[in-house]
């Protein structure tokens, strides 16, 4: 199409502008993905030359391209949505079609001189099918799946949570417990993920979830109602897409139009539409009371027609739930019988948002948005932990965001800048009542020993460069990009500000009698850091045929305080971590780290038509790529936290025996533990991080194929990732006979030193799905994703702390070996629509621990995994998991476009029981069995939509 010598031209142009973007203007997380591709073939004597031009049908706005000489164009990066595309030459149309271009897509849209003049509802009805829509994204070398509106919108749910939807995607789960909702694929923890929206990146820097704001949170990340669609990238994405070591979702918000659109809704719930909690209603509790309201309206529409639109949306979820307590160990339900009970848990979540989209000419859009989002919440109760030990916990996120894009001479800039303010702020509710934890998982009563404030302050620039495509041995669309960002991470935490007091009830030397030990830190500390990203990368979209496209990218990424660099280890510690013979790698001294530069990240793809035909009917897929991601913050900086201030660590004994204090009801103090600090006589726990420390990466395979059979796409993928380099914490043990004790500095007032290391993660998956999209016109639509699972790990969560090492670990399953998750939408007479979601697991793997008289009270316990109970669903007692969700509704055609909706949602229908809190102890009585439902039982939510 174009030739190379002025392609040289255009990427040093480029370049300098993508250099100037990144260097020259003030620091602000960066655009990803929000776009889609069309592009195709003009069939026209006239086509060479011709001008190309796609009209998005709501807002107007208009995107041209030019007809190469092989009468093929390229629209590169438009905004998804339906458009009307015409080919013109001499002033006359030649050709024309329609399409529907989802995010991330690439749509092949041939235009049809037979077509010329047609009217758009003329080429719908021949061109926008659910074969067209099944076969849009064939071409395509991602393991992805989109979410469409019509999915959103219709498909029940009761939390409003656009997230819950990205386990429509095979390889990917999203999180069961009502307390917190984030995702994550091959059986990885959610922090290797991420999200964008409208190219935003919302990584959480600083906790965990992977997304911002979605720490210990039940809250929604964004609005639904605000939502257009998104794409699930399971594996396989391509070089523009940064921080994710496992899977991410991007997508994109609606905008206004050319008519005025508004709607107004309201869902509820009340306590007599649900069930009974089991354990509660197992513990003759009376039903507690619940009440649930969901509300909010958009409204959207022109300032001025085709040029400038705006979209605002609010919506506001109340929640006066409950949780119920129940410490069921048979030997001491006597002693805790008194906390059991259900009780109340509220939660309210605000969110906002708002949008100016403006195209001046036909060579530039502008977007500028605005959200903001507010979650109130009372948690961190429930199963055999009491109400008393309940949080107050306060999440803030808002973000404002500006787009432009300019579409020059051979190639489009789209330029981002974006601000986002993240804060976490959850407190004790009972901040006097001591901590007291009643070991083996037995029950924690009084209060919760945790105050936090932490926030993370982004400023993200970023410039990419799309070129428009040339041909040099096939067809080449590169892009390429550059991002600065400067993150500012406070963290303020004091655990332990309240001591915290456990008993042992395997210890015989101390009981129920007295505690066996106490952790206290008597202040709080802070923390707060400057952290720099810089980010570029170049892709690479080559069509060596029609049948063969290689998708080549490398990226490289850079951070230059990942690990607060500015620390300098305190004089004290030398001696215990040269005892260690940690040596100097440990030390560090304020400028012996730096950032680690070796974040190269190549990726390649491959898609291959090897349909009879060519027509894309058959493709085979695959693909290899290395994809780095980053450790929260609040990981690594205890280091700092523990060198303010130690967390101490006292253990007790009747007698006074060695290593231990002659027990004096005085300790149950604050006062009286602070007289053993006084005195030097406690023992600290130090953490110290190795300068060395590398960020955590993933090395990703791929192999698949995809298959159309009329309105019918199915695809199967064999998966295989390995990651490195995950953070933990390990203890400084020492092998002894039968076990390991800790190894200690004798005199050194730090008992407890931890170290990072690295755990390794692995997992080999068979991903399936089948997909016959909605369309008005067959008014039913069905999918299934079904993923098989191998997936393994060395280490624990983020403290490691069982075994001397990672590898001493049982390498077993983390994730499910079987998930299914079937959704279908169908339409009834009298524009009743009914759909279903069905989501059935095989149970992720329980460890399994025995205790030990040889070694300290947190060593060698752990023996290896073993699975839940099973449950029938179809297949004999195969699943541990069952949900059965269901929805109703009812439409109303009113008077000038105005419509009014009815719906009934139904969440596990069925009243499955799924069980939390295994009993992990293999010599207890209750071993196996829950003390907690992971799913609510069924709920019935009633809510009506009037729009227009």
């Amino acid at each position: 199409m174009k030739k190379l010598l002025p392609l040289k031209r255009r990427l040093l142009a480029s370049l300098v502008i993508s250099a100037f973007a990144t260097f020259a203007l003030p620091a602000v997380s960066w655009a990803q993905n929000s776009t889609a591709t069309i592009k195709g073939k003009v069939s026209s004597p006239n086509a060479v030359g011709a001008e190309v031009i796609a009209k998005e049908v709501n807002t107007g706005f208009t995107t041209k391209a030019i007809v190469g000489s092989d009468g093929n164009y390229v629209l590169a990066n438009v905004k998804p949505g339906s458009y009307e595309i015409t080919a013109s030459s001499g002033g006359k149309e030649i050709a024309s079609s329609v399409a529907v271009a989802q995010v991330g897509q690439q749509v092949i849209a041939n235009l049809d001189a037979a077509n010329a003049g047609k009217s758009s509802t003329e080429l719908e009805s021949v061109n926008v099918t659910a074969a067209s829509l099944a076969q849009a994204d064939i071409r395509n070398s991602e393991v992805a799946t989109n979410v469409s509106r019509q999915q959103i919108e219709n498909l029940p749910q009761v939390s409003r949570n656009f997230l819950n939807f990205a386990a429509l995607a095979p390889g990917v789960q999203v999180s069961r417990k009502t307390d917190t909702k984030s995702f994550s694929s091959f059986g990885q923890d959610p922090n290797q993920t991420n999200v964008y929206i409208d190219g935003a990146n919302l990584k959480n820097n600083i906790l965990q979830g992977g997304l911002a704001g979605q720490d210990s949170t039940k809250g929604n990340p964004f609005s639904q109602e605000a939502i257009q669609e998104y794409r699930v990238l399971t594996q396989n994405f391509k070089a523009e897409y940064e921080q994710a070591g496992s899977s991410l979702i991007t997508a994109i918000t609606k905008s206004g139009s050319n008519e005025f659109h508004g709607s107004v809704f309201g869902d509820l719930q009340t306590t007599g539409m649900g069930a009974q909690e089991y354990f509660s209603q197992k513990n003759g509790n009376p039903k507690p009371p619940q009440h649930q309201e969901q509300y909010g309206a958009t409204l959207g529409g022109p300032i001025i027609t085709d040029t400038l639109q705006f979209f605002l949306d609010y919506e506001a979820n109340k929640q006066d739930g409950s949780d119920t307590v129940n410490i069921s160990n048979q030997q001491y339900k006597d002693l805790f019988a008194k906390y059991n009970g259900t009780f109340p848990k509220p939660f309210h979540e605000k969110t906002f948002f708002g949008k100016l989209s403006w195209q001046p000419n036909e060579n530039n859009n502008i977007d500028l948005s605005v959200s903001r989002r507010k979650d109130e919440d009372v948690a961190s109760f429930g199963g055999n932990r009491v109400y008393d030990a309940r949080e107050n916990r306060i999440s803030e996120v808002n973000d404002v965001l500006l787009k432009w894009q300019f579409r020059g001479h051979g190639f489009v800039n789209d330029f981002l800048i974006d601000i986002g303010d993240y804060k976490f702020n959850p407190s004790p509710a009972n901040p006097d009542l001591p901590s007291i934890i009643y070991d083996p998982g037995i029950a924690v009563i009084g209060g919760s020993n945790e105050t936090q404030n932490k926030q993370q302050k982004t400023k993200t620039i970023r410039d990419d460069v799309t070129f428009d495509s040339f041909g040099w041995h096939g067809d080449h669309v590169i892009k390429v990009g550059a991002k600065f960002a400067h993150i500012n991470e406070n963290e303020l935490e004091n655990f332990g500000s309240t001591p915290q007091y456990i008993y042992n009830t395997n210890n015989a030397g101390t009981g129920l009698d007295i505690p066996e030990r106490a952790n206290y830190s008597p202040t709080g500390k802070h923390a707060e850091l400057g952290n720099n990203q810089v980010g570029i990368f170049a892709q690479d979209d080559w069509d060596i045929t029609s049948r063969l496209q290689l998708n080549l990218g490398l990226r490289w990424d850079y951070e230059t305080n990942a690990y607060n660099n500015s620390y300098v280890t305190p004089l004290d510690q030398y001696a215990i971590i040269n005892y260690l013979h940690l040596g100097n790698d440990y030390i560090s001294t304020g400028n012996n780290r730096t950032g680690y530069k070796g974040e190269i990240q190549p990726r390649v793809g491959f898609s291959y038509d090897v349909s009879k035909d060519n027509d894309q009917s058959t493709t085979i897929f695959g693909g290899a790529g290395r994809y780095y991601d980053r450790t929260p913050l609040d990981n690594s900086i205890q280091e700092s936290f523990h060198s303010q201030y130690p967390y101490y660590n006292f253990n007790f004994s009747k007698d006074g025996a060695p290593g231990t204090f002659k027990w004096d009801p005085k300790y149950l103090t604050a006062a009286g533990l602070q007289s053993l600090i006084s005195a030097n006589l406690a023992s600290g726990e130090i953490d110290i991080l190795n300068n060395k420390t590398k960020p955590p990466y993933s090395d990703q395979f791929s192999l698949g194929a995809k298959q159309v059979l009329g309105d019918w796409v199915g695809s199967m993928t064999l998966s295989r990732v390995l990651s490195y380099n995950q953070f933990t914490w390990l203890w400084n043990r020492e092998v002894t006979p039968g076990g390991f004790v800790l190894n200690t500095l004798p005199g050194s007032p730090f008992g407890v030193v931890l170290h990072n290391g690295y755990k390794k993660y692995q997992a080999s998956s068979v991903l399936f799905g089948l997909d016959k999209p909605y369309t008005k016109e067959s008014n039913w639509g069905f999918g299934l994703a079904y993923t098989y699972t191998e997936a393994k790990k060395s280490g624990g969560d983020a403290y490691s702390l069982d075994y001397v090492d990672p590898s001493g670990y049982p390498y077993d399953n983390t994730s499910e070996k079987h998930h299914v998750v079937l959704n279908g939408t169908v339409g009834l007479p009298w524009d009743v629509q009914f759909s279903g979601i069905i989501s059935l697991g095989s149970g992720f793997p329980q460890t399994a621990n025995k205790g030990t008289s040889t070694c300290d009270y947190n060593c060698a316990n752990l023996i290896g995994y073993y699975y839940p109970h099973k449950y029938t669903f179809i297949l004999p007692s195969f699943w541990a998991y069952r949900s059965v969700d269901l929805s109703l509704s009812k439409n109303w055609d009113l008077s000038h476009g105005m419509k009014f909706q009815l719906r009934l949602d139904v969440k596990n229908a069925l009243n499955y029981k799924n069980f939390d809190g295994i009993n992990s102890g293999l010599n207890d009585a209750n071993f196996g069995q829950g003390s907690s439902t992971l799913l609510d039982p069924r709920q019935v939510k009633v809510g009506g939509r009037f729009s227009f």
